[in-house]
């Protein structure tokens, strides 16, 4: 393969990880489910506890963070504000979903505004959850998800917490599942959807209502952006694939964005976290052959981070490149300032 090839290839891949995701989710979206969790009333105070301090829990709980569902052992981490790319997720939605009509799905996008979604651990290159924020009306759901179009409806009553249970957050869901389907499907209010090959611990972080962890990950795809967000916290073979030349330790952390140009170009730039000056020239190097020929461009605006921008993508190659490439060899995760390595 040569440097051409291979920087193509990257973006391959790139694109891949990005579409893969969001597409099997969203066609997901389409399939749907519900959980309709019950609206917490007062914890009444009995005669005999005048002493005990009452919890009074509003009417509406603030809702759940969608970021917060999602596992902490992701090897991408990807934010795609739906709302700000309808046109790219209509043609997900196309593509995914055989026979759909396009005004119907033009009518799912509209019900999406925010995205968010884990793909790959060290354990399984293939675990993906996602959870987004929207809004789908509950007589949708009843009238989708019945037996009668093939979807097992199951109830799974977490396990929660002390705290969360006295505060009366709901630990009762329903999620549905479909044998065509890799994926099971939970909507755990009209704003919070949620899939998963295992729903399980997504519904339990549900039912404690956390905050996102503050990790680099959860700071960079939390932002408030127009842009399409990913952050790589394992690059391992990643950058070999991207540039055709074998990367080892050198690197430990990738972030990026897709921006959408005009129409149906997008422009992406990435972040790529060098360790060491030898290393950062070498990659430098690499990378400047595979993509120079491009237009795209080469920057380091700190000593430790080489940028790569202005590679665009076209709408099309996102949504036809929807089959994630396995990333094998090995892979570095960052704890307490040490670089780890991991087999994949």
């Amino acid at each position: 393969m040569n440097k051409m090839a291979a920087g193509m290839t990257g973006l391959s891949l790139t694109a891949r990880l990005i579409a893969s995701s969001a597409a099997i989710f969203i066609a997901g979206l389409f399939l749907g489910c519900n959980s309709a969790s019950k609206q917490p009333a007062p914890v009444q105070k009995e005669q005999n506890e005048e002493k005990e301090e009452s919890v009074y829990v509003p009417l509406e709980l603030q809702e759940v963070n969608p970021l917060a569902l999602i596992g902490t052992d992701f090897s991408i981490y990807t934010f795609i504000p739906a709302a700000k790319h309808k046109d790219l997720t209509v043609s997900l939605l196309l593509e995914e979903i055989e026979n759909l009509a396009e005004a119907d799905a033009k009518l799912i996008a509209k019900r999406i505004d925010k995205l968010y979604f884990g793909l790959g651990t060290v354990n399984d290159r293939s675990l993906m959850e996602a959870a987004a924020s929207g809004n789908i009306p509950t007589i949708g759901v009843k009238t989708t998800f019945t037996k009668r179009n093939g979807w097992k409806q199951t109830d799974y009553k977490a396990v929660s917490n002390e705290t969360a249970l006295k505060l009366r957050y709901p630990n009762e869901f329903t999620y549905y599942s479909h044998e065509e389907c890799n994926y099971d499907l939970c909507f755990f209010s009209q704003q919070i959807f949620g899939i998963a090959q295992n729903l399980m611990p997504v519904m339990e972080q549900y039912a404690i209502r956390p905050e996102p962890e503050d990790t680099m990950y959860n700071r960079w795809i939390s932002q408030e952006s127009d842009d399409i967000l990913f952050y790589i916290t394992r690059p391992g073979q990643y950058l070999r694939t991207l540039i055709g030349s074998s990367i080892t330790s050198d690197t430990d952390y990738i972030y990026g964005r897709l921006s959408q140009l005009k129409g149906e170009t997008y422009s992406m730039t990435m972040n790529i976290h060098v360790k060491n000056e030898n290393a950062m020239h070498s990659l430098k190097t690499m990378l400047g052959l595979s993509f120079g020929l491009m237009g795209a461009s080469l920057s380091q605006p700190e000593k430790d981070i080489l940028r790569l921008s202005d590679v665009e993508i076209s709408q099309g190659q996102i949504v036809a490149l929807f089959t994630r490439d396995p990333i094998t060899g090995k892979h570095y995760r960052v704890q307490d300032d040490k670089i780890i390595e991991e087999s994949m």
